[in-house]
């Protein structure tokens, strides 16, 4: 297996994971209003289930499934020089959302052993699990920065 046969495995992966967390997130609220309306009778559980599922759905898809080019950016300077200079801009912009992860991942894993101790009231899942997410997509940030600047070919479709 090639490895580019094998990043496409992973991304497909990273996708269907993302999609079966979001699948999570929407049959614990259709659940929730069926309990509620159907048999009226809430469950918590299933709000709470639902929140942690946003969670980890909104960082996952940071993390695995949105690539770099689309996220947010103020591009209104860059395009007016050349191309040479478009990259070294890119790279350096790349280097310091990289590096600003890259400071803070020391305090988040921190802060998530911190949150073990504390846990959710319905589920009873310590905090720090259900934050982990924040710690992966905050690496994963920085490993495609970093693969990024490396290989700027292929930071479109990162």
């Amino acid at each position: 297996m090639r490895s580019s046969e094998g990043i496409e495995r992973l991304k497909r992966w990273a996708d269907l994971t993302g999609a079966g967390i979001f699948a999570v997130l929407f049959l614990a609220l259709v659940m929730q209003v069926v309990r509620r309306f159907v048999f009226g009778a809430p469950a918590a559980w299933t709000e709470e289930l639902a929140t942690i599922a946003f969670v980890w759905v909104i960082f996952w898809g940071t993390a695995f499934a949105v690539p770099l080019s689309t996220h947010v950016a103020v591009d209104f300077v860059v395009p007016r020089f050349a191309p040479r200079v478009q990259r070294t801009l890119y790279a350096l912009g790349l280097a310091a959302l990289g590096g600003c992860f890259l400071w803070a991942l020391p305090g988040i894993a921190d802060y998530l052993r911190f949150m073990m101790r504390e846990r959710t009231p319905v589920l009873d899942l310590p905090y720090g699990v259900v934050y982990s997410a924040y710690l992966a997509a905050a690496v994963m940030v920085v490993l495609r920065c970093l693969a990024a600047i490396l290989r700027p070919e292929a930071s479109d479709k990162a």
